[in-house]
């Protein structure tokens, strides 16, 4: 129905994509389906406006999960996603972009961000609420049921359902003990070694722990577990909730 080719549809082309599935909307009713569908208001429906306006509402186990992992980003609580809640979980060290000098790491992090505000967000370098909910009821539509979601969900940002069941507590307990029994091993049982296995596993040299090099150093310590309990435990030694992992923070963990 795109004759033009420009990955859009203007007036006349959605009337007959209406047409082809035997949709004859009145001249009145063609205008009011435009501007609905029509976000950024160009006269035309591009392809993500359209899946937009066909979305359906979050099921509550999906709304949960979203609005977990927006609170798990919104570190200072705003109610918006910002660079400053960004800065110490995404690592832009490895980005090829930023390896070649094409761009800065604040220009790398306004993409990331970019990236959730999708057709109706108005692009200023923040994800709201609102926002962030649009980017995930988009991408439910692709997703078939509820278990595949919340899978998906836990599986991407490393959280659980639910953060209080006996599972997932007897888990966290389980990782403090073994991964602080692993690291003593690597040091000898000496503190004064802590400081250099701390830099090891800092890859970016950033002074902290990402949740990124936590699921690679519980890795590297040949420790099986799954990533959705990486945040929890995670979230026990960041004491101060700055989404990274300080050395005094790594240091009174070991030493506790």
């Amino acid at each position: 129905m795109d004759f033009n080719g420009n990955k859009k549809l203007d007036s006349g082309e959605f009337e007959q994509a209406l047409a082809a599935f035997g949709l004859f909307p009145k001249k009145v009713e063609l205008q009011a389906l435009m501007k609905f569908y029509d976000v950024d208001n160009d006269g035309n429906v591009s392809y993500e406006e359209f899946l937009s306006g066909l979305r359906d509402e979050l099921t509550p186990r999906r709304k949960n999960m979203v609005m977990k992992a927006f609170r798990m980003m919104d570190k200072d609580g705003s109610g918006a996603i910002g660079l400053n809640d960004i800065a110490g979980i995404y690592d832009v060290s490895m980005n090829p972009d930023f390896l070649e000098g094409r761009k800065t790491r604040e220009e790398i992090l306004t993409d990331f961000l970019a990236n959730f505000e999708g057709a109706k967000g108005n692009n200023d370098g923040k994800i709201t609420e609102k926002e962030w909910f649009d980017y995930y009821s988009d991408l439910s539509m692709s997703v078939p049921s509820d278990e595949y979601f919340v899978r998906m969900m836990e599986s991407t940002w490393q959280m659980p359902e639910e953060d209080n069941t006996a599972v997932v507590q007897q888990t966290v307990q389980h990782l403090l003990t073994e991964v602080k029994a692993r690291i003593m091993q690597l040091a000898r049982n000496d503190p004064k070694f802590l400081q250099k296995i701390f830099n090891d596993f800092d890859l970016n040299q950033s002074g902290h722990l990402t949740i990124d090099e936590v699921t690679n150093l519980i890795a590297k310590l040949k420790i099986s577990v799954e990533r959705k309990f990486v945040y929890p435990f995670f979230k026990v030694i960041d004491k101060n909730n700055s989404g990274g992992i300080e050395y005094d923070e790594f240091e009174a963990y070991m030493l506790s």
